[in-house]
């Protein structure tokens, strides 16, 4: 196996999980990061590692044009034409039984060279590839592809999730022996996956045990133009119901690009709460403050309270305006300026919807910083009683654009709202990946760019 410079497998592997110290930034990363075109040395026939992203809904087997797919056609293009054999694996969804043949599938439909699907493809008991899956790949001409199953189905690929940093020791012994097994099929190692941005032992290890490694040419492209130029954004827009949320928030807000803050959603719920605490006043955030809807999907519990209390103290302190709702449409469709105790909240009201735009075409007459990022929605926008505050966003984000700010947007609901009550085009780029994306904007660690950034100059032989 090669050596990484200076460092051990394990203190490679502590780096990439996020247990080794303060990052560096994405910037810094990629400087170091080889590019697809890297890797035009390679004979025709080199088996490649291709880390894909996969994970894409179908309809009762159906698969149409998803954007996650169509963002692969470049590297298998590259790869075709350079006679690779490229050995596909992704995942689709957090359950270890979700298949991915119906995206072979498809891929079979819109790709030249699709080879076959791979069902049992790994022997964890021997930790080795089985014999059918060496015999694929053997069996795959230059310029083809296979794709294997869904790699979520191996308990190894969920190891690093809830690991602590105790215990690296121990997974990394086991970890250089599995992906030693990986080298059976490539030694050569290229991850197109932008929205795989968890631990995952196929993003996060596995380079560390290749000869080359690569970021294919759509991560390279969404992360060296969009992401990077997305970082410096002056307004940012947030909402939805996923209060992890908060904690991208609060590190845009550490990083000190940001000038204005429009928050909807359980984030909003979290924030009035907090305000009110800050401001020594009681503010009800309805059902949703409610300890006995514990279980409820729009729940905010005191952490997360807590949590928005500090980004509030520190967004007050850097002189960032935040900006939070002040009417609500409840369930029964009322519309209210303060949310009764057993209430939930469904969309913002008409006062906020007009304060949102208000505030953001303000915030674009005086900044300079020409750049804002949409990530979520406000209400529950698939029902039009309650689509109001995401349509009139969407209105907010085109005037914006027309007004020369440059505009990105999220992937996930906010990508599927701006497609349901306008376009792609009325804005700068839309993300396919939410989750990453929010990472890159919080500067927080991205497992994948860590690996392989660390094995990106290995140690001479």
């Amino acid at each position: 196996m090669p050596q990484l410079r200076d460092e051990t497998f394990e203190h490679a592997l502590r780096q990439a999980a996020g247990f080794g110290g303060a990052p560096a930034t994405i910037e810094e990363r990629l400087a170091r990061i080889p590019t697809l075109e890297s890797l035009a040395d390679l004979p025709p026939g080199t088996p490649v590692w291709v880390r894909a992203d996969l994970d894409v809904a179908d309809r009762d087997g159906v698969i149409g044009d998803d954007p996650r797919l169509a963002s692969l056609h470049e590297t298998l293009a590259v790869g075709r034409a350079q006679g690779w054999r490229m050995l596909l694996i992704g995942h689709k969804g957090r359950e270890p039984d979700t298949t991915l043949e119906y995206v072979h599938q498809r891929l079979k439909d819109i790709e030249p060279g699709c080879g076959p699907f791979i069902r049992d493809w790994f022997d964890e008991h021997a930790e080795t590839l089985t014999g059918v899956a060496v015999k694929a790949v053997e069996g795959l001409k230059p310029g083809q592809f296979l794709v294997f199953e869904n790699v979520r189905r191996y308990a190894f690929e969920r190891r690093l999730w809830t690991a602590v940093p105790e215990q690296l020791a121990g997974i990394a012994d086991d970890f250089e022996r599995i992906a030693s097994a990986f080298r059976q099929g490539a030694t050569v190692y290229v991850n197109d996956a932008i929205a795989a941005g968890n631990k995952d032992f196929s993003s996060t290890a596995l380079p560390l045990a290749m000869g080359r490694v690569a970021l294919g040419a759509f991560a390279r492209r969404e992360l060296g133009q969009h992401v990077v130029r997305a970082r410096e954004a002056g307004l940012v827009i947030f909402s939805g119901l996923k209060l992890d949320k908060l904690k991208d928030l609060h590190g845009i807000v550490r990083r000190g690009r940001v000038e204005l803050i429009l928050a909807g959603g359980s984030l909003a719920m979290a924030m009035l709460r907090a305000l009110g605490e800050i401001e020594g006043r009681e503010r009800s955030i309805g059902a949703a403050g409610n300890e006995a809807n514990k279980g409820a999907k729009a729940y905010v519990p005191s952490s997360a309270v807590e949590q928005a209390r500090r980004l509030l103290e520190d967004a007050r302190a850097r002189d960032i305006r935040v900006v939070l709702p002040t009417d609500f449409v409840l369930e029964s469709e009322a519309v209210v300026g303060e949310i009764p105790p057993d209430a939930w909240q469904r969309d913002v009201g008409p006062r906020t919807r007009a304060l949102f735009e208000e505030e953001a075409l303000a915030w674009s007459r005086r900044t300079r910083r020409r750049v804002a990022f949409y990530n979520g929605v406000v209400g529950q926008f698939e029902n039009s009683a309650f689509a109001e505050g995401t349509r009139a966003l969407v209105g907010t984000l085109k005037r914006l654009q027309q007004g020369g700010i440059q505009v990105f947007v999220g992937g996930g609901e906010g990508r599927a709202a701006l497609e349901r009550f306008g376009s792609l085009g009325d804005v700068t780029h839309a993300f396919t990946a939410g989750g990453t994306i929010l990472k890159c904007l919080a500067d927080r660690p991205l497992p994948f760019l860590e690996a392989l950034a660390a094995q990106a100059q290995p140690a001479e032989a």
